[in-house]
């Protein structure tokens, strides 16, 4: 007898149960629950599971990550059907990977009419790969009139009006979305990033003092509130944040680069040109140990005495020297060349 599903077994009558158990040479005796789990734990024992194959569209997804978008478009048009928006999808992402920014538009235009609210998303990330933010923007605005709250498309928002060169745009994005979801580090740091960028500075201190009370431990707020008030003219406070970024952290070589050229402004030229030095050797050690390198102790070699010398060997610099004659073989016993032989 085939073995039954286990979908079968699960919803099986008792008078089914036990025709079922006694079919597979089981013993039919006991409480039905009893019997219900001897007949699954035969079924799950026997059962061969199915071999999984990769589907075209499976097929097309790994060729796009692969690097082959031309051969991974050509799959995914052999998807493509009518009611179905994924494969489009898949073809603007293979058409976006190879270059074809106005193909991929249009692809996830079409999925986007067919239903696919996600298809919106990529369609901005296409505008933006374009250049055109302000497009980019409008598109994000689309998909969070239905996704109310989502935090990839208010990100994507934000980064595209920074972008674009709307700042203030792009802080209130972070500070509103940070007060929504306060579980989600960064945001506030990302919000005073965008506006340091828009050349808000004294916007961007004040923003960036809330990211480190919320985070004190994060050190790239810190970072980032150092420029911004080395920007604003407010070098002492400047040099403040850096040290007390070095005072966690002495191996921050971009704090130490902006505290040294905050002591430059201050007209403090050796620690200055100390810190920029100690910056640069930390950049020029990435990839390697973090420890830094020990200095190898050198041997002092022995000088052997030479011996002294008389003053009739040492040479005046009235004489010159001697040229020493070279030895010539008489004529009589130079080699001769080979003659030619006879024919």
């Amino acid at each position: 007898m085939s073995l039954p599903p286990l979908a079968e077994v699960e919803h099986a009558e008792w008078p089914v149960l036990k025709h079922m158990c006694e079919s597979l040479g089981l013993n039919p005796k006991g409480r039905s629950a009893v019997v219900r789990m001897r007949v699954l734990d035969h079924v799950r024992r026997h059962a061969r599971a199915e071999p999984w194959r990769a589907k075209r569209e499976h097929i097309a997804a790994l060729l796009t990550r692969l690097g082959f978008p031309e051969v991974s478009q050509d799959v995914w048009e052999s998807t493509i059907q009518l009611d179905a928006p994924a494969p489009w999808l898949g073809l603007g992402q293979a058409q976006l990977a190879g270059g074809s920014l106005a193909e991929a538009t249009r692809s996830f235009d079409r999925a986007a009419r067919m239903g696919d609210a996600d298809a919106l998303l990529h369609r901005a990330g296409v505008l933006a790969a374009a250049g055109e933010y302000e497009r980019a923007v409008r598109a994000c605005e689309s998909y969070l009139a239905t996704h109310v709250g989502d935090l990839r498309a208010l990100a994507m928002q934000a980064d595209f009006l920074a972008r674009a060169g709307f700042g203030e745009e792009a802080a209130r994005v972070f500070r509103a979305t940070a007060e929504s979801r306060r579980e989600i580090p960064g945001l506030l740091r990302a919000g005073g990033t965008a506006l340091l960028r828009a050349g808000r500075h004294e916007a961007a201190v004040n923003m960036l003092m809330e990211a480190t009370r919320a985070e004190p431990t994060d050190l790239d707020s810190r970072i980032n509130l150092g420029a911004a008030l080395l920007l604003a003219g407010r070098t002492r406070e400047a040099i403040a944040a850096f040290r007390a970024v070095l005072k966690i952290d002495p191996h921050r070589a971009e704090a130490l680069n902006n505290l040294g050229v905050a002591q430059l402004q201050l007209g403090q030229a050796k620690g200055a040109a100390g810190n920029i030095r100690r910056a640069a050797k930390l950049l020029a050690n990435v990839g390697g140990s973090d420890r830094p390198p020990r200095a190898r102790k050198r041997t002092p070699r022995k000088k052997t005495k030479s011996p002294p010398e008389s003053d009739a060997a040492k040479p005046s610099p009235s004489s010159k020297p001697r040229k020493r004659r070279s030895r010539k073989a008489p004529p009589a016993e130079r080699s001769k060349p080979p003659e030619p032989s006879p024919p």
